[in-house]
């Protein structure tokens, strides 16, 4: 048990590569479990991606170790506060939970996707290649203008018209494009950031989070959100994305009058004690 603490001051012993860093302060959105591995989600949208994921933290006889589940409920909302490369090319992230200290390990061969196509990766017998981030991907110049040019969709316009009365969030997209015909995840993964995007780039939403009852936006570009929640929503996959993932959304005065005189007169929406660690932004 010391050694597993002593981790946790910081004292890591072994490589540290630049990618490893952009994961400090982040928390854990999620992790999923499939015959291809396992995946754990930060909210900025990186992915550790191995076959085999284990965390150790408090337990009833001390640390207790076991391999991550689907939705993992000690990790999700855990803090990422440091990472331990060792030469054989093991990983160690550890973590804060709500119950102490974590520690998530995985052994080669493992992958780091970031933003932008970054990557980091272990072959099996250690060996460590990365790239640095490349230009973006969801939110290059010809992919904002294009948005901004575009003409609303039905979908979007059922999506506006639900933004009257509430906040939305990433699950309505789901179900409205669920409820148009949608079927695989695939589909779901490709079409919901760009539903966003379009939307963001006409001005007729605002990405933020939604804290004490209270809409926050977001003090960031365009091009930064547009690529955070594309990151994101890719990251998580398919129809994953929901409450409390990636970012919640307001109708702008634009979006307002977009629907017409009766929206006008419509009051914003209000969730009364509702917090939302889980996005990202100016204030998080």
């Amino acid at each position: 048990m010391r050694s597993f603490l002593s981790g946790l001051s910081g004292h890591h012993q072994g490589r540290r590569p630049a990618l490893l860093e952009e994961l400090r302060g982040q928390t854990i959105l999620h992790t999923r479990v499939a015959a291809r591995g396992t995946w754990t989600v930060t909210a900025r949208g990186w992915v550790l991606h191995s076959r085999i994921q284990q965390v150790e933290g408090p337990g009833r006889d001390g640390i207790a170790a076991s391999a991550v589940g689907l939705r993992d409920p000690r990790l999700v909302g855990a803090a990422l506060q440091g990472a331990e490369l060792l030469p054989d090319g093991q990983l160690h992230l550890f973590l804060q939970g709500a119950a102490g200290p974590l520690r998530l390990s995985t052994v080669p061969r493992w992958q780091l996707e970031g933003p932008r196509g970054a990557l980091l990766r272990a072959e099996e017998r250690g060996e460590i290649s990365q790239l640095p981030p490349g230009p973006p991907v969801h939110a290059a110049p010809d992919q904002l203008a294009e948005h901004a040019a575009s003409a609303r969709s039905g979908i979007e316009d059922r999506l506006l018209a639900q933004g009257r009365d509430e906040w939305l969030h990433p699950g309505h997209v789901v179900t409205v494009l669920a409820n148009a015909g949608a079927l695989e995840d695939e589909e779901f993964e490709r079409r919901g950031p760009v539903l966003l995007a379009r939307m963001l780039a006409r001005g007729e939403l605002r990405a933020g989070f939604v804290t004490a009852g209270r809409f926050r936006a977001w003090d960031m570009p365009l091009a930064e959100v547009v690529e955070h929640i594309g990151t994101t929503w890719t990251a998580l996959g398919g129809r994953t994305p929901g409450p409390d993932m990636i970012a919640w959304f307001e109708l702008t005065r634009a979006g307002r009058e977009a629907l017409g005189p009766r929206s006008e007169l419509t009051m914003p929406p209000g969730m009364s004690g509702y917090d939302s660690p889980g996005v990202v932004g100016g204030f998080r």
